[in-house]
């Protein structure tokens, strides 16, 4: 028994010694980025199409910091912005949506593309104005995303990103279900550090 026990302590030790050994190398390369986004937002709910037709272009600012073994934690912040009419009036009515974004994914570690994929929380702040009033709220939700980051070079340290998200994230409004979630598509550039 003694010896099993000291067969997985080793083993355990070996296992986490190459994760750190992976993460260290990993953090010589990139121990981060800042990025900066531009791309569209498609909410799925079809009354909110009706008001405001067409996706929107989206704005955002994520910070992605490297954990270990090519992992990534990552907090982006967006906005969307939207102009529409009522249904009925044909009155003017604007939207904003401002996502708060956790997640956490795979980072391969290629040399110079470096595919990921992830997922994680969001919560959702939005605002909406119109004759008929005006809305304060928040709906928490997830999503699932996947991406590529193009570098240039391992000591240059800017880098093109790419990615697409689907968000999931429902809330109830006067008794309505409202769903804000919905295909995001964003492409922009990163600094890594």
């Amino acid at each position: 028994m003694r010896k099993t026990v000291l067969r997985r302590t080793a083993a355990a030790v070996l296992v986490l010694g190459g994760l750190s050994s992976g993460g260290a190398a990993r953090a010589a390369d990139r121990q981060g980025t800042v990025e900066f986004i531009y791309g569209r937002y498609e909410i799925a709910d079809a009354r909110f199409r009706d008001v405001y037709p067409g996706s929107g272009p989206a704005l955002g600012i994520a910070l992605t910091a490297a954990l270990f073994a090519h992992l990534d934690f990552s907090l982006e912040v967006g906005h969307l912005a939207r102009t529409g009419a009522l249904t009925y009036t044909k009155e003017t009515t604007r939207f904003r949506l401002v996502p708060v974004s956790f997640a956490l994914r795979y980072v391969y570690p290629g040399k110079i593309l470096q595919p990921f994929a992830g997922g994680g929380l969001d919560y959702n702040i939005y605002y909406e104005r119109n004759a008929i009033g005006t809305t304060v709220n928040a709906a928490r939700g997830a999503h699932v995303q996947a991406g590529l980051y193009l570098r240039f070079g391992p000591r240059f340290p800017v880098l093109l990103v790419g990615k697409a998200r689907y968000v999931w994230a429902k809330t109830d409004e006067s008794g309505r279900a409202v769903d804000l979630g919905g295909w995001e598509y964003h492409g922009g550039l990163g600094v890594a550090f």
